[in-house]
């Protein structure tokens, strides 16, 4: 829950620190360079992260993949992983009970998604951040469109595209994951093994991860964006 309940706070003690460094009895060309540097330091970090975020995404699919297969057909992926070498040591992960291997994978599955949310609610709290940043330093190079790229230029005339995209990572794709937790628990059964205590807290643990760092941060901003709208105000992804 405190990925979304905390963000006015945290962007607001960004907002002091820049209204410190604007008040502040420095020359403007040093403002300038304190503030640009600021800014590239932040938007590094922001592209560091949405590279994770993208890494972390294919592992999902990857690892969802995994399970099907080992729920759907266990004894040929047994045989099929067969050894593997690590730092030379050759292990013959083959011989380990299925069960286990199961085990593992839906573990990995809850870390990798977890990373992931992370991820996606680290982007969401810093892009506002950069907005705020441009909204400084645009003004003290003239204004307009000037020094505004990720966020009044970006976010101008919003292409249905992009809309698609945001309702897709926004909504769709975590809602799919939180079924397809579901979902195996319901193939494992299907196929005569009753899922265990572990794989049955791994999947709620998965399920409520989504729910609670994405499906409903989504949920609420949709909420507050359609009462803006009925207002008559500006709405942006």
């Amino acid at each position: 829950m405190g990925a979304f309940l905390y963000t006015s706070s945290y962007i607001g003690c960004y907002q002091q620190f820049l209204g410190a460094i604007v008040s502040n009895d420095i020359s403007k060309d040093k403002k300038l360079d304190i503030l640009h540097d600021h800014y590239k330091e932040t938007f590094s970090r922001i592209k560091e992260v949405e590279s994770s975020r993208d890494k972390t995404f294919i592992w999902l699919i990857a690892l969802f993949s995994a399970l099907i297969l080992q729920i759907s057909y266990p004894i040929a992926v047994g045989k099929a992983i067969g050894k593997i070498s690590i730092f030379g040591t050759e292990l013959n992960i083959s011989v380990l009970p299925l069960p286990a291997i199961l085990d593992v994978t839906w573990l990995l599955t809850l870390v990798i998604g977890l990373k992931y949310c992370q991820n996606v609610t680290f982007v969401n709290r810093q892009y506002p951040y950069l907005h705020s940043l441009e909204d400084v330093i645009s003004p003290e190079l003239g204004g307009g469109d000037l020094y505004r790229r990720e966020g009044h230029v970006y976010l101008k005339d919003f292409p249905i595209v992009l809309d698609i995209a945001w309702f897709f990572y926004g909504f769709f794709f975590p809602i799919t994951i939180m079924s397809a937790a579901l979902w195996l628990m319901v193939l494992e059964k299907r196929h005569g093994a009753h899922p265990s205590v572990f794989d049955i807290i791994v999947a709620l643990a998965l399920f409520a991860v989504f729910f609670i760092y994405r499906v409903l941060p989504t949920i609420i901003y949709v909420w507050k964006s359609f009462g803006t709208w009925i207002r008559g105000g500006p709405t942006t992804p």
